[in-house]
Formats: structure tokens, sequence, C-alpha cells
């Protein structure tokens, strides 16, 4: 939503973005004995943007390496991402960086993300164990699923990038949520679109914000558990009104120090019970901040529609449940 003149950043602020991040392991995971199977990876790229990217890996049995998927997946993707954002400045319209993000960074990510994961498998192959597990003719990809959200922040853009469920929202002056990434209506709470389908690139969805003429505080990214831990929905509204009020009156290292009990509530067996992942990216304008604005340290924790084509048939959906 295009913001007031007096509440748009300037085209040519050279702020620094702060990111802070926390992961806690889901009360149904303890009591199973599943690891923390999210990834939460975030920091700088180059001298004015950030990255950050968290996974959630998929809880189903046929996954069974999916924390490692989420490990890889937050890697490569915020390899890929670094390298969009030190030419941020060199696209003049949010279609052309649609256009990159769709035809260049998604390639790149699910490239990248298979490869690794074919690395993994090859230093640690499949045990007698895990390979009784494994469906017949399933992929070695299907043991590693994973969703994934991103981010790129810089002076005047801001791409968003997600596969799978999770929330990505912005954190507008007024306290109200931006919600820019287009939903997905396969995503029915129990399955989930993934990077270990076999045409993930399909499946990505791509939002880009000019900065310069839509203000926002911050961006909040997160896997489900923090989501479907809510007491009411829609919830997107009420979280960016607190957290709007929490950036305009805290300093970053409160805020990060918060992160991890937000998270471990969220992922209490009164909340979603859920591994839960959080990344906060607190923007220049942001009241307090500035280019001198600190590094606060993220914890990296490891278990742990591109535009819908029409006329698709036959989509690949992860046997992903929610566990």
């Amino acid at each position: 939503m295009p913001a007031d003149t007096s509440q748009r950043p300037p085209a040519d602020s050279r702020g620094t973005w702060v990111t802070l991040a926390a992961s806690e392991r889901g009360a149904a995971h303890q009591v199973s004995g599943l690891p923390n199977q999210d990834a939460v990876q975030a920091g700088p790229a180059g001298p004015h943007a950030v990255v950050a990217a968290v996974a959630d890996g998929h809880g189903h049995r046929r996954h069974f390496r999916s924390a490692i998927g989420a490990a890889l997946a937050v890697a490569v993707a915020c390899e890929a991402a670094a390298e969009l954002a030190v030419r941020l400045d060199v696209f003049e319209a949010a279609e052309q960086l649609e256009s990159e993000a769709l035809g260049a960074l998604v390639p790149t990510i699910t490239g990248r993300w298979r490869a690794t994961v074919a690395d993994n498998l090859a230093a640690q192959p499949f045990t007698d164990e895990e390979q009784a597990i494994r469906a017949r003719g399933d992929d070695p990809l299907i043991a590693y699923g994973s969703t994934l959200l991103l981010a790129v922040a810089g002076c005047r853009w801001l791409v968003l990038v997600q596969i799978g469920d999770g929330d990505i929202v912005g954190i507008q002056p007024g306290g109200r949520a931006l919600l820019p990434v287009p939903s997905d209506p396969s995503l029915d709470g129990v399955q989930t679109t993934s990077l270990c389908a076999p045409r993930a690139e399909e499946d990505f969805r791509v939002a880009v914000v000019d900065l310069s003429c839509t203000a926002l505080l911050g961006v909040l990214l997160a896997t489900d558990g923090y989501g479907n831990a809510q007491a009411a929905g829609p919830w997107a509204d009420a979280v960016s009104n607190d957290l709007a009020g929490l950036i305009g009156g805290q300093p970053p290292e409160w805020l990060a120090a918060q992160l991890p009990g937000w998270a471990s509530r969220c992922a209490s067996a009164d909340g979603s019970a859920d591994d839960t992942t959080i990344a906060l990216l607190i923007a220049p304008s942001a009241p307090g901040q500035g280019s001198e604005a600190p590094t606060v340290p993220v914890p990296v924790a490891v278990g742990q529609p591109a535009r819908r084509r029409p006329g698709r048939a036959g989509r690949w959906r992860s046997a992903w449940r929610r566990s």
C-alpha cells in the first residue's frame, strides 16, 4: 500500500537494515524425539543490503533428512540472494526485478539446492534404515524436502521469494500488515509445495516492494509454526501492529533478546507445538535506526506461484504433514 509522502524513505537512503533471528524446537518434536527441522540464516550482503531466509523441513517420515534439506536451503538461498543484492541499485522498475527473481534467482536457488543435496548424499549415503523408509520410486531429493522463504532488502528494493507455507509480513508505520507475496491456493494446511518437487521452480511466488513509495518499519519471515500458534485469524495485522510499536520504541538489542522467547512460546504445547523460526528485518527508516545501526548476531538454527502457470496438471505435492 503506498504510504503518505511524509512517511516515504528517501530513494537514495544509505541506512543499514538490521537482521534478527531465532528458532525453537517444537514441543511435539521434543516428545517424538525429532530434531528441530527448521533453519534460518541472515546477514549483510554488501554495504547497504541484507538477506534473510527461513526454511521448514517437512515432518513426514518420507522426508527423513529434511533438517539437512532446510539447512542447505537457507545457505544456498542467502548465497544466491547476496549475488543479487549487490546489483539491486541497477534496477529501475519493480517489473525488471520480478523478472530477474523468477528468471534467474529462483532457478539458481533450486539448482544449487539440488547440487548440495547430491553432494550430501554422496558423502553420506542412505543407511539401511533410511532405505527402508523410502517409498518405492522416491527421488532422493524427497528425503530432504523443505519450504523456503527469502528476503533481499536494500536501499530502494525489497525482493521476497517463497515456496511452500509460512508467512512473510511487511510492518507498516501505522501498524497495518503488508502481505505482498501472492497466496497459493494449493496450500491447504496439511500439504505444501516443496523444494524437492521435480518442477519446484514453478511453485515459487515472488513479490517486489519499491521502498521509495511504500514505507516499511520491518519485515517478518516465519515458518508456519509461528502463524499456527496465533490465537485468532487473520492475525497478521495484530502482529504487525505490535511489532510496529516495539520497533519504534525499543533498540535492536532488546528485540534480539525477545525473539527466542517469542519463538519458544509459539513452539510450546500451548502454541503450535511445531518447530518455530522467525527472522525479523528492521528497516533503516525505523525510528532510532540509521547508517550506524548496530550489528546484532544472528543465530543459525540447524535441526534441525514462480507465478502460477495456468493449465499445469499433475502438480507434485509433498507428503509432509504438520507435526
